[in-house]
């Protein structure tokens, strides 16, 4: 990295960290207050008493060698002259004549408010190095024994606070007495002494417990995470040296908020060693830390020499008086400091030179540091600050995102390694997956080609072609079998692989396959026997897996050993039971014994060449074998022969007869009378409609031909195209009950059709249903994401497909009938407030018109009869019908609102047509309700249903309220809105019927036309 850079940098940084800084002093800063002036504070009249506390910093009246209050709390006449000292301060040089003192008295007069009564506390920070604290002649706390002979004395230098009650007084006398015969050249009050009301003086010193304890656990927090990464890593001791450093940190951080010897009460001799030990630790285990970042040059003196030092200051904080250490402190400090400038140093080339990563390590020493300086300027010039953690934060979250860096750095590289190998060792096996893939396409395209035959010609087939045809599916589902377990390959790899284990008759399997095998090798010379004992107690065993076993072994002597004879037997060894395939062929070399059931190894190379082997089918065995909890082994002799050995578990009174696990990769082999089940299952399961039209969409017309043959049978009626474009032109001009569409096709593939196709129509108008020959699930999601309603997975099966046809079919009837009888009740529903308001107009009008009652009494029940019609429930009705049930309406509404409705008639006569039921009144009935009757003086609707040839126009305009062009869009395209809900349903059923919308003109405060358009039949 630039040195221009990290200029800017640092910059940056130290800027941060100096507003950060002054924006928390400011956050805390005490309002002005009154200062102590010749031993008198004058609190009167300072209002924010009550809210914060205040330094009680200025002139106090001193008394040296002289106690004001007597070990018996009597009070003593001053014989001396008063002295004024500067608190906080050193009573050395605040002092007039800078005299050395071995005890004294500090007093101050604290002036209050009369009529008072609170209780008020005063924190004391440090005093140097024992005290007693009294207020109004109380003494109240005690740090240490203060005495006038250093033989009495005792010294301790803990926090202290004290709380007392003011009962009107107007004058706080505070009297302390200290007493330091082992540092007095830096003695008395360092430290400003703190007054205030209970609340905020207790709510301050918690707070500033609070933050230096969880700054402490977030140092701890860092240590613990090192000293893991240590433990359990590569065991470097940068990780525990930077862990012990951090425990320093904390050590000092307590020590410095008085926290530490609070909770552990040592001694005033072991807390200095403490504190002092803490210091040369830290600069120790600093220095290990950036040792290794130091030029050459230093790295063989420094550090050493350094060692060194620190071993002898150890040895001299244990061994010298503590009068010593007091005196030496600067030797100390001075210790502590030498890493502490090193770093920087160290660091900063290490940036420029080495690593750019190390500027957080940079960063972090320049905070720890900046910390370190802050401290010394604080203590110096005793400035007041709340506890601050800041500094020492960001200098553990720097050193963090170093190592955290340098991990996932090479957790990168290591991944990108791991990338290689895999895509190297992945690379091995595609060849193998795609040609599997191309093989399982036609091979099970004649698998629904002979099941169809099978289905269809059945009653004109001889009783031996039938049977020949049932071996050929049986055959063929077996080889599907095999190919998807070369494709176990992948699977096994990954743990995917689920074992079916039930109770298995190992002859049954063997004639089984060797019948497989015969069919195979019908035209060769080659004798297959079964000399498995026929009564040989069952193994327990996943069948699929052991056919695919013995047909794997089987089929490889027959295809390169050029036997005589291959056998399988038999034998009960334990509780297992050993399976040999042996073969009397050319055998195996022995130098490839060794490789045999390796991947893309073969036993005979030039004939697996010959054949177009790739070396997996005994790879396959050996894991699958192993799954079983057996062993595979093969033992050869050139020229002799070669056998083929695996183990197989015998079963016993302990297993089930059948493990509850699904093979999701197992292809079932379903009997004749369990495929004819399920073909009657699918026929009835069929919705009752007629012909069902299927548009099947395929680049390869092979694939067309065998969905043609799948659905061949009434009532499935298949048209086939080989391109999306044509197929696009279909579903505009036909209707369709379900599309069946291939993914990968040229020019546009399966998804970007299923696109186009939602652009016209929704899922529940026209299923798609996806073929495609991925079934990963990225895949899979494309294809839903596309607006595909299912997928099937190539090669097909005829029944499936048959049966995932069949729920799309009848789902979509299900929906189109629900939403029907749903656009009727809808309709049919009467409104509390429609049936109540017409009640009332036939009361009132009882009393009023008798002959009107009766007339709006028959046109109500009329209308009541129209609205719960079964005829409504049909999908087209005559016109007339549609009428009469608006005509009642109409008529309702007009005898309850009079000159305020106006209906303007306009319908040719003899009109003759099929329209969907209750598709006028609700557009009528919306005009009226969200129109006419939203202004005072009502308006016109106007019906005008006219015959243009073709077809037949119907329109519904009024004069009212009108919409905007949102309220339009909305009620057209949205289902939840409340109002014109009523819209959404007719413009869909006509939509649906007739391929027609409605055609919606409004302007607000004008009124709205609504018109569509209904085909002759």
């Amino acid at each position: 990295m630039s040195k221009r850079k990290i200029a800017f940098i640092l910059s940056v940084f130290l800027l941060i960290i100096i507003m950060i800084r002054f924006l928390w002093m400011s956050a805390f800063t005490i309002p002005d207050h009154p200062t102590a002036e010749r031993g008198v504070l004058d609190l009167r009249g300072w209002e924010p008493l009550k809210e914060h506390s205040l330094p009680l910093d200025g002139e106090w009246e001193f008394f040296p060698n002289q106690w004001l209050i007597t070990k018996q709390g009597k009070s003593v006449v001053s014989s001396k002259e008063v002295q004024w000292i500067r608190v906080p301060g050193n009573w050395r040089t605040s002092t007039e004549n800078g005299q050395v003192f071995g005890y004294g008295s500090y007093r101050l007069r604290i002036l209050l408010d009369p009529h008072q009564e609170a209780i008020y506390g005063i924190h004391i920070p440090s005093i140097s190095s024992s005290a007693e604290v009294y207020v109004n002649g109380k003494l109240l706390s005690q740090a240490g024994i203060p005495a006038s002979e250093k033989e009495s004395y005792q010294p301790r230098t803990t926090p202290q606070t004290v709380y007392f009650p003011v009962n009107h007084a107007t004058k706080i006398e505070l009297i302390i007495q200290v007493a330091n015969y082992d540092h007095s050249f830096r003695a008395g009050i360092l430290q400003s002494v703190h007054l205030g009301l209970l609340e905020p003086l207790s709510q301050e010193i918690q707070f500033n417990t609070t933050v230096a304890i969880i700054t402490c656990v977030i140092y701890l927090f860092h240590a613990l995470y090192s000293l893991i990464v240590f433990l359990i890593g590569n065991r470097n001791k940068t990780f525990l040296y930077f862990s012990l450093m951090i425990l320093c940190i904390v050590n000092g951080t307590l020590i410095g908020n008085g926290l530490l010897f609070q909770w552990v009460p040592l001694s005033f001799e072991w807390s200095i060693k403490i504190t002092l030990l803490t210091m040369v630790a830290g600069g120790y285990t600093l220095l290990k830390c950036i040792q290794h970042f130091l030029p050459d040059k230093l790295q063989t003196k420094v550090p050493p020499l350094y060692y060194l030092l620190c071993t002898i200051t150890v040895l001299m904080i244990f061994s010298f008086p503590i009068s010593i250490h007091l005196t030496w402190q600067w030797y100390y400090i001075f210790m502590m400091l030498i890493p502490c400038l090193l770093a920087p140093l160290a660091l900063y080339r290490a940036t420029t030179r080495i690593n750019d990563d190390n500027i957080f390590l940079f960063l972090a020493i320049i905070a720890a540091v900046g910390s370190l300086i802050w401290f010394v300027v604080i203590f110096i010039f005793s400035i007041e600050m709340k506890s601050y953690p800041f500094d020492l934060m960001i200098a553990m979250i720097c050193f963090s995102t170093y190592w955290f860096k340098q991990y996932f750095r090479t957790f990168s590289e290591s991944q990108e390694l791991t990338k290689k190998l895999q895509k190297a060792d992945k690379q091995k096996d595609e060849f193998l997956t795609s040609v599997a893939h191309e093989m399982r396409n036609p091979l099970h395209g004649m698998i629904n080609i002979s099941q169809a035959v099978l289905e269809n010609e059945k009653a004109h087939l001889r009783a031996n072609s039938a049977k020949h045809l049932e071996l050929m599916v049986s055959i063929g589902r077996h080889m599907s079998t095999l190919l998807d377990a070369l494709l176990d390959l992948e699977r096994l790899k990954e743990n995917r692989i689920k074992m079916k284990r039930r109770l298995l008759s190992l002859y049954d399997v063997t004639e089984t396959v060797l019948d497989m095998i015969r069919f195979l090798t019908d035209e060769q010379s080659i004798r297959l026997v079964n000399r498995v004992p026929a009564n040989l107690p069952p193994v327990f065993a996943d069948e699929n897996r052991v056919i695919q076993i013995l047909f794997n072994l089987l089929h490889n002597a027959v295809k390169y050993a050029q036997a005589d004879e291959v056998s399988v037997h038999a034998s009960i060894q334990g509780d297992w039971v050993n399976v040999s395939v042996v073969d009397t062929g050319i055998g195996i070399h022995e130098t490839l014994l060794d490789t045999i059931f390796e991947r893309y190894t073969q036993g005979n190379a030039e004939s697996a060449a010959m054949e177009n082997g790739v070396g997996l089918g005994l790879h396959i065995c050996k894991q699958l074998v192993e799954l079983h909890g057996g062993t595979l082994t093969v033992h050869s002799t050139p020229g002799q022969g070669s056998v083929f050995t695996f183990s197989l578990e015998l079963a016993n009174t302990e297993h089930p007869k059948e493990e509850k696990v699904q093979d999701s990769t197992k292809i079932p082999v379903l009997s004749k009378t369990d495929t004819a089940k399920q073909q009657q299952a699918l026929d009835k399961s069929l919705p009752n409609q007629g012909s069902v039209r299927i548009l099947a969409v395929d680049d390869d017309p092979i694939n067309l031909r065998i969905l043609e043959i799948i659905f061949s049978e009434a009532p499935y009626h298949v048209v086939s195209v080989t391109s999306s474009q044509e197929a696009l032109a279909l579903v505009e001009s036909e209707e369709w009950d379900v599309v069946i569409a291939d993914v990968m096709m040229p020019y546009m593939s399966g998804y970007e059709l299923t696109r186009m196709i939602r652009q016209r129509a929704s899922n529940f108008e026209l299923p798609i249903l996806l073929l495609t020959a991925r079934s990963h699930p990225e895949d899979i999601v494309a294809g839903f994401l596309a607006g595909a309603n299912d997928y099937v997975t190539k090669p097909i099966e005829g029944l499936e497909l048959k049966a995932r046809v069949n729920t799309l079919i009848h789902l979509k009837q299900s929906i189109h009938e629900r939403l029907r009888m749903e656009a009727a009740l809808l309709q049919a529903q009467i409104h509390p407030h429609f049936l109540f308001n017409t009640i009332d107009t036939i009361a009132s009008l009882s009393t009023i018109d008798h002959d009107r009652m009766i007339h709006l009494l028959v046109e109500f029940g009329n209308y009541l009869r129209k609205s719960f019609d079964s005829e409504n429930f049909q999908k087209l009705v005559p016109l007339e019908h549609e009428l009469e049930l608006l005509r009642s309406y109409l008529y309702i509404q007009k005898e309850r609102f009079g000159d305020r409705l106006t209906i303007d008639w306009d319908i040719d006569q003899h009109l003759h047509v099929l329209i969907p039921p209750l598709i006028i009144q609700p557009l009528v009935e919306n005009a009226i309700r969200h129109g006419i009757l939203q202004r005072i003086h009502g308006g016109t609707v106007q019906i005008r249903i006219i015959d243009q040839g073709k077809h037949v126009e119907v329109t519904i305009a009024d004069n009212g309220v009108g919409m905007t062009e949102e309220e339009i869009r909305k009620i057209l395209h949205t289902t939840c809105q409340t109002k014109g809900i009523g819209i959404y349903n007719t413009n869909w059923r006509l939509k649906q019927l007739f391929g027609e919308e409605l055609h919606i003109k409004s302007t607000p405060g004008e009124g709205t036309t609504i018109f569509f358009k209904i085909p002759k039949t």
